[in-house]
């Protein structure tokens, strides 16, 4: 397992890889452009080249491109729904020209409307957006913490979109914090490994691509999305350390998503490892 964490993109990347290579990160998750807003930017060919050598030269893999917060795929909002298509649509254009592994999408709430009718139009866009898109990346898909109507917050609902769009080239991410609010009990070696039959029943743990490392101050079951350092929350030590030892999940990206700085940012990855039984990599002085 390669651990990293999520790293900016001020400067057009001109600190990326350094911020990355300071923290101790393998792989890394980006944003791809403004979180929080729909502005779509023109793709800025020299930089993303350089970027690309970057991370090849200080062994950085994977990348992950987090889509915008803003994504709703189960909307009724005709307009909503479309726009957050296209937010999708352009970060896998993006990953297919710059060589990056994965994007990672939120699912978006069904708000009023029935959940089947809401998890069809999710079925419906995530098949169409990977038939779509061009070769390359996966399309990973988060699991939510449950709150509202929040899509993708159960392994059965992961697992009826992952079969419904019949690709292999879409995954899971898992996030840790989301996956304790929604009421899985990973805080014990008995607990993830419960969760993880689970997972490799509906989703498979093959196609689980991804993990974000995340602790929560939540209660379990509490369906709200806040991430804490690892280890130092309700998950803690033993569940985390049971996680990153299993076997069946040595190929995926473990990113932290947790509060940021760059002593904490390091202070969380030396936590994984340590949990993980693993050591940090050992690499030349960071390449311009």
């Amino acid at each position: 397992m390669r651990f990293g964490t999520h790293v900016g993109i001020g400067g057009k990347f001109a600190n990326t890889i350094a911020e990355a290579t300071a923290s101790g990160c393998e792989c890394i998750q980006i944003f791809a452009g403004n979180p929080r807003a729909f502005k779509i930017g023109e793709y800025d060919s020299a930089a993303w080249k350089a970027f690309a050598a970057q991370r090849k030269a200080n062994d950085i893999y994977p990348t992950v491109i987090h889509t915008s917060y803003l994504v709703n795929l189960a909307t009724d909002n005709k307009t909503l729904r479309a726009s957050s298509e296209k937010l999708v649509a352009n970060d896998l254009a993006v990953a297919a020209k710059a060589g990056i592994e994965f994007v990672n999408t939120h699912l978006g709430s069904y708000g009023t409307l029935d959940r089947a009718v809401g998890m069809a139009r999710i079925c419906d866009a995530v098949a169409r957006l990977i038939k779509n898109a061009p070769p390359g990346p996966m399309l990973l898909l988060e699991n939510s913490a449950g709150a509202g109507n929040n899509s993708g917050g159960t392994m059965e609902e992961l697992g009826e979109i992952m079969k419904a769009a019949r690709s292999k080239r879409v995954g899971v991410c898992l996030d840790t914090a989301h996956a304790w609010a929604s009421g899985y009990d990973i805080s014990t070696p008995a607990g993830v490994t419960a969760f993880l039959k689970l997972v490799d029943k509906h989703i498979g743990l093959a196609n689980v691509c991804a993990l974000h490392l995340n602790d929560t101050e939540v209660e379990l079951g509490g369906k709200r999305d806040r991430h804490w350092h690892v280890g130092k929350g309700r998950i803690g030590d033993k569940g985390f350390k049971a996680l990153l030892r299993t076997k069946s999940l040595a190929h995926v990206a473990g990113i932290c998503e947790t509060p940021k700085t760059p002593e904490l940012d390091k202070e969380n990855l030396v936590t994984v490892r340590r949990l993980a039984g693993t050591k940090a990599p050992k690499r030349p002085k960071p390449k311009p």
